[in-house]
């Protein structure tokens, strides 16, 4: 049966699978790099085509002598590519090109087509991901005449489409609905903004307030496993989703002040006794406060709680008391506090006692955080890449412990007493320069003796270096671990507020 005039010749690479070279290689060509072909007509340039032959070419002779000759002059023809290619350090060693598009069953245009398009889309902050890629490539191939059986947009077709138009799959370091160009506009509107009311009012305290939530535990999302497993499953003790709050304040100057921390705790279900916990112990029932109180004693850090460990307009004005309190009715000079636009920030009695204190609040632009509240541009990294450091630390000490004894290992939580040691340790490690960095970086205050770009804390290189967890946690997937629950003497919800209403019940 004739062949149809309309068949499609072959795409890509020709199949090999089902014939292999028969007998062993036997060298018959020799293959040389940029850089030696250089060197090889760069020699016969300065000596002779004798000389070179005999020196890179020993003992051919007759038709063999004849082949390395004409292959020396067609590289002194093409000397110009040559030299292009042995100066660069990428290529040098290459021993051929392989143009764009060569041995790929979609052409070259189409191509562009889709890595023009992928950066379209991240222009505009955008996520492709490979599964995004494989549905427009096989829209693409579609419409030049490809099937799915001719083109399928394979894994390892992807793999090799991104290496081709030197594209990687990067994390995301940021989301949100603005870009980087938006972020600059609103910065320089607020920068303006704050120095100009900073002019008038003759202020020369600047805060930044900022609380960001602190978690039980650090469970990494990459993890060292058998390759081509299906599950890869990472044990944890059931509470990475368990945490408190922290409230930072630092100024201009580089001071570190008292944190507020927001623990979680069981409110009562009698009035009189809520009532009680909020005005005597800070939102803790009768049992819990006694630790509280040690903790307090211990840390610098003021401890709160509540039922969902948020904050709330309680702690602000406590939060305004506490570090501004001595300002009242001494009719001090003006201080600026810079805080989120957050409701339990600027409720009107927060605002009116920030008055009574000669303190003057101003919000951070909503959705540019990221670009014009110190403390995110250079406090919250390094904290928080010294307590995932703390948390890997806790972790290897019970792997260790569990090794000296008999029995399975039992995976638990930090208590929070470890928790509260952690965050205070690492907002103590923070250095004055960071603190100063922060405002630098945002445009508020002039300080060109300090670097305005990096972190300073020794801490940040540790977020970068994940291979320690993920063999802590290989290990781990080694052992027989049983996950525990938090008990009643371990939790912040202990049932303080029930025994409290059992007290008041009782009376």
């Amino acid at each position: 049966m004739p062949r149809s005039s309309s068949h499609r010749k072959a795409t890509g690479r020709p199949v090999v699978k089902n014939n292999r070279r028969k007998g062993p290689p036997q060298h018959r060509r020799l293959y040389f790099s940029y850089m030696k072909q250089l060197h090889i007509i760069d020699w016969c340039k300065q000596h002779s085509m004798d000389s070179a032959l005999d020196t890179f070419f020993c003992g051919t002779q007759g038709t063999s002598r004849v082949s390395a000759m004409k292959r020396i002059m067609r590289w002194e023809k093409n000397r110009e590519h040559i030299t292009n290619k042995a100066s660069n350090p990428s290529t040098a060693n290459n021993k051929n090109t392989r143009l764009l598009g060569t041995a790929t069953t979609l052409p070259v245009e189409q191509e562009e087509h889709l890595a023009s398009w992928v950066h379209e889309l991240r222009s505009d902050g955008i996520p492709v991901s490979r599964l995004l890629l494989q549905c427009k490539a096989l829209e693409v191939a579609k419409d030049i005449g490809l099937n799915e059986a001719q083109f399928k947009a394979s894994p390892s077709w992807i793999t090799g489409f991104i290496k081709r138009w030197k594209l990687s799959t990067r994390a995301k370091t940021r989301s949100g609905q603005k870009n980087l160009e938006a972020g600059q506009a609103a910065l320089a509107e607020f920068s303006t903004r704050i120095r100009k009311l900073i002019e008038e009012k003759g202020i020369d305290d600047i805060y930044n307030a900022d609380q960001t939530g602190i978690n039980y535990e650090y469970i990494p999302k990459h993890t060292i496993d058998d390759r081509g497993a299906k599950t890869v499953w990472i044990r944890c003790s059931g509470h990475e989703k368990d945490r408190m709050t922290a409230m930072l304040l630092g100024d201009t100057k580089g001071t570190k002040y008292s944190m507020f921390l927001v623990l979680k705790t069981q409110a009562s279900k009698i009035k009189e006794t809520v009532v009680e916990n909020l005005t005597q112990r800070n939102g803790f029932g009768k049992r819990v406060w006694p630790e509280i109180e040690d903790l307090q004693e211990r840390h610098p850090s003021r401890i709160y709680g509540n039922p969902t460990a948020w904050w709330n307009g309680d702690i602000s004005k406590r939060f305004l008391a506490y570090h501004f309190g001595h300002r009242k009715g001494k009719n001090l000079k003006k201080v600026l506090l810079l805080w989120d636009d957050f409701s339990a920030h600027f409720s009107d009695d927060v605002v009116d006692y920030a008055t009574s204190l000669d303190v003057i609040l101003e919000k951070i632009p909503p959705t540019y955080t990221w670009m014009c509240q110190p403390a995110d541009l250079a406090w919250m990294k390094p904290m928080k890449a010294m307590m995932r450091k703390r948390w890997v630390t806790y972790l290897s000490d019970s792997i260790k412990n569990h090794n000296q004894e008999e029995g399975a290992f039992t995976l638990r939580p930090p208590t929070r007493v470890d928790l509260v040691e952690w965050i205070n340790d690492a907002w103590d490690a923070l250095p004055k320069s960071t603190i100063v960095q922060g405002f630098v970086m945002s445009n508020l205050v002039d300080h060109p003796s300090l670097p305005v770009q990096g972190n300073t804390s020794h801490a940040t290189t540790f977020v970068d270096q994940p291979d320690e967890i993920a063999t802590l946690l290989c290990r781990l997937r080694q052992s027989d671990v049983v996950i525990d629950e938090l008990d009643s003497t371990s939790d912040i919800a202990d049932g303080a507020a029930e025994d409290d209403d059992h007290e008041s019940t009782r009376e």
